[in-house]
């Protein structure tokens, strides 16, 4: 048992410190940073500059996958990939960049920050692995012993080291200068993406019980403006990403999490994020397992974390399946009224007309 919850966060940082630092002995390059909403991603990616401020090479490079151009590298360059929980066939855009970055630099040292690895096809895995294999200087670390023990398994050849999430190397003082007051209960922080643990969840779901909310999104017209951005002008959307959008993508996360003084949480980085915040959490699994699979490997010993016991479980997802029936409900109303009183508005001034002429 650890004595206190900063010794817990300090502990997994310093661990990853040790085993990271040694492998970049030479200038390297960032990619795949996450120029998208997720807040957990963002997370990573501060913690992950962090950790490199310590390092005593230059950069030569911070690219998203829209933005590199998969130009020559030196060939003693060390190639950076971003941890996350994207390594698989779920979100198969970053595993198929991953993998181009891997067949197109095979003398340079490739190190994957530390990924949890899922895949539904065994046969995608098999052929990953495979191509993996054919690169001499590929690290792959993991969050988790599972991801661990599923590459071993599919014959990776490569170096495997088991890492804590890179978030564990944000500096907490710049966490802490944003968190904000206790003014709120309770947050079910449930993910609305393929990940969800409780089905389809489109929309924000109203309760009088707790708050029912993932992340805060990014509004469709911004979404709008900076895919246009991504896709036109490079130079100027990896500036904007890496002045503007990650410090305050990180100080939106850490106000909207303090906020409340419990959160039942399906995203990992909240759980994570909580706990560099010193605040409780309860923690219950994404649809494949990840969650626990990283809660058994690093969070055991945390005091402030806990996982929900199948009866919570149970009951918040009686009460998201009520409330959201809810607010469908409320949804087809608007609908309707949408739809047919401009059409009874239109009728009324109809007959008006036929009456009067």
């Amino acid at each position: 048992m650890y004595p206190t919850e900063p010794d817990i966060c300090d502990i997994l940082r310093r661990k990853i410190e040790e085993q990271l630092t040694p492998l970049i002995d030479s200038d390297y390059i960032y990619l795949d940073l996450p120029y998208y909403s997720n807040i957990g991603d963002a997370l990573i990616w501060m913690g992950t500059e962090h950790f490199l401020k310590d390092i005593p090479h230059k950069c030569s490079g911070r690219h998203s996958i829209d933005t590199f151009d998969f130009r020559p590298l030196p060939a003693d360059t060390v190639i950076l990939l971003n941890g996350g929980g994207n390594f698989g066939d779920i979100w198969r855009q970053h595993q198929n960049f991953r993998l181009r970055v891997i067949q197109q630099y095979p003398e340079n040292p490739i190190i994957v920050l530390p990924q949890t690895v899922f895949y539904e096809s065994e046969e995608t895995l098999t052929a990953d692995v495979q191509e993996m294999n054919r690169h001499r200087h590929l690290t792959i670390c993991v969050r988790d012993t599972h991801s661990l023990e599923l590459l071993k398994q599919k014959g990776f050849s490569g170096r495997l080291l088991t890492l804590p999430d890179m978030a564990f190397c944000i500096d907490r003082d710049r966490l802490l200068a944003n968190k904000s007051g206790i003014t709120k209960d309770t947050l079910l922080l449930l993910r609305k993406d393929k990940e969800s643990p409780f089905g389809n969840i489109r929309e924000d779901i109203t309760s009088p019980v707790l708050d029912i909310k993932d992340w805060p999104d990014l509004n469709k017209s911004l979404r709008t403006a900076l895919r246009y951005i991504r896709k036109h002008a490079a130079p100027e959307t990896d500036h904007y990403f890496q002045t503007d959008y990650l410090p305050e993508r990180i100080r939106e996360g850490v106000q909207f999490v303090s906020t409340y003084k419990m959160v039942f949480s399906t995203r990992l980085h909240v759980v994570i994020l909580r706990l560099l915040l010193g605040l409780p959490v309860k923690i219950t699994d994404n649809s494949y397992g990840k969650n626990l699979n990283f809660y058994n490997t690093w969070l055991k010993d945390a005091a402030l974390v806990s996982i929900l016991s199948e009866e919570e479980k149970k009951a918040l997802s009686r009460h998201v399946d009520f409330y959201q029936q809810q607010s469908r409900k409320r949804r087809c109303r608007r609908i309707l009224l949408g739809v047919f009183f401009p059409v009874l508005v239109l009728v009324a001034v109809l007959l008006f007309y036929y009456i009067t002429h």
